[in-house]
Parts: C-alpha cells; structure tokens; sequence
C-alpha cells in the first residue's frame, strides 16, 4: 500500500489539468522528495479500472502520480473504440492501455495485448485477474520483421524504454532474451479479420512490427494505427516521407497526423511532408476508404 504521504500527494497531482506533460510532471524531483521515495507496487485508478504502478518506475509514477501516461494517447483511444471491436496493444507496458480498451471493447469486443518483458508480463496478469477482465489475449512476445529471437535491453528505472534496438551498450539495463514472431502471423493464428484501432510503443521498432504485418495492412486494413517515430535517423538527409515506418503506411494507403503536445483541448494536424517538420512523437495513420471520414471527425482532424 502506498504510505498516507503518497495517497495525499497523489490526490493532489491527479488535478494535473493538462493533456500533455503528466508523466514529466508526475517525475519532478520535487514530488519524489515531497511524497518520498518507494520501490512498492501499488494498485492506482486509470481509464477502465486498476494497474500495478512500481513507485521505482517512470512509468509507473506517471500513472500513480498523474492518472496516466499520456493524457493523448487515452483521449485517442475513447474517440475511436467502440463497442465489439477488435483492437491490438503493442508494448502494453504495465497494462495501462489494455485495460482502458478492454473497457472500450466490452464484452464482446476483444484486445490482443502484447508485452515481451517477463516482469511487465506478470504485472498485466494481475491487473487483468484483479479487475476480472476476460477479453483480453496476452501474448507474451515481441512483434517484428520474421520470427526469431532478441536481446531486450531494459532501463532499471524505465521499463517503458525497453527496446529491441536501444540501450544495447548500456550498463544500466536488464537484458533478456524474448521471442519474436510477425503480426500477419498471430493475426492468423487467432483468425482476426477486422482491426478498428493498432497502438504501437516499441521503441524504435515499429518498422519492424509493420514490416511483419504488411499482409494485415494489405488485406485487413486497420482503420487507424496509433505509433511513435522518436528517432529520425539523419534529418538533415532523410525527409519525413522516407522514414521506414512512414513509407511502408503510405505504400498501404494510410495519410497521417500529427498529435502535437495539447493543453485543455485536443487537436491533430495533418502532415506537412514538403517542409519535413514533425509536431510532437505520435502519429495517427488513417487508412484511406469508407472509415477515413469517419475516423478524421471522431478525433477532431481535418480530413484534407
């Protein structure tokens, strides 16, 4: 249990009013100091029911501290989930999106979850058992290019950066070895034929993910892809249209926008390829056809 300290401090900081800056906020130095400092997880309210929040963790302060992990990322999710949908979370991390779109979903609706970290794993099967959610999959592997296996390299104090890609010369990371199988080949497996909404947090590894379900693009066609593209490789050579991840959405059909950092209202902008700017880390891919008006209105984007 948290100590009455933290309870107070959290009471107040879960006033936080903004859509942007929670989880930097949550992580002040001056809220650690002020709530004192705690390696316990503890079970902390968000958007659907209960998660185990590591008091040591980024991640998990964010969503003890401030309610979440990104205030845009929830708000995205309610607009375009509906009920008896199917919708895919990769990289769940302690399960905070998994249990708001199982709420989303409802009963009939199903959310296939997927974390490759041991540790996170178990976190998202308490949270599930606790909040007694049984339309959620767990898949306990990492999503790419073709099946094999990788090396995890995982922050101590960041579970949310873990990644297949980064951190591998660092000192300061937990290693494991994880499985890695293509999305076209679990989406198979477990006969999905229609996606309303991907969310993607793989830190550097999206084109991988994509790269992997380039069948699931062609065929099923996604209504929207929720992702990040943190690491542009050389942006004074690589135009935006010609990231990895872009171009292999744009060849299956999908325009995008940007969700810039946000105050009291929620906003995206289409993207402006020509002057190769981005706003913000997160992208919304929309897959041109009979949902993209749809989808544009529902999450306040123009859709010209």
């Amino acid at each position: 249990m948290p100590t009455i300290r933290q309870s107070l401090i959290s009471s107040l900081t879960r006033l936080y009013p903004l859509y942007s800056g929670g989880s930097t906020f949550a992580n002040k130095s001056f809220i650690q100091k002020l709530a004192g400092n705690s390696s316990e997880c503890v079970w902390t309210h968000v958007q659907g029911g209960e998660v185990l929040a590591p008091l040591n963790d980024y991640v998990g302060r964010s969503v003890f501290y401030a309610g979440d992990l990104d205030r845009k990322i929830t708000w995205i999710c309610s607009q375009l989930v509906r009920r008896g949908d199917t919708v895919l979370d990769i990289g769940a991390n302690i399960g905070i999106v998994t249990v708001s779109l199982s709420e989303l979903v409802g009963k009939k609706g199903k959310v296939h979850s997927f974390e490759p970290n041991p540790k996170m794993q178990a976190i998202i099967e308490k949270a599930l058992e606790h909040n007694q959610i049984s339309n959620v999959c767990l898949h306990k592997f990492a999503l790419g290019a073709e099946q094999g296996v990788l090396e995890l390299n995982i922050p101590k104090f960041n579970a949310g950066s873990a990644s297949l890609i980064y951190h591998s010369n660092s000192s300061d990371c937990d290693k494991v070895s994880v499985q890695v199988r293509s999305l076209s080949s679990v989406v198979t497996e477990e006969n999905i034929d229609t996606i309303r909404l991907i969310k993607i947090d793989v830190e550097g590894f999206e084109y991988n993910v994509l790269k992997g379900g380039e069948e699931v693009l062609n065929k099923i066609r996604p209504d929207a892809i929720l992702f990040e593209l943190n690491d542009r490789s050389d942006k004074s050579v690589h135009l935006i249209r010609d990231e990895p991840a872009i171009k292999i959405l744009n060849k299956f059909g999908y325009k995008f926008f940007a969700i810039p950092k946000c105050l009291f209202k929620m906003r995206l902008k289409p993207f402006n390829f020509e002057d190769n700017i981005m706003i913000g880390h997160d992208i919304l891919a929309i897959a041109e056809g009979d949902s993209y008006y749809d989808v544009c209105k529902l999450v306040n984007a123009s859709p010209y």
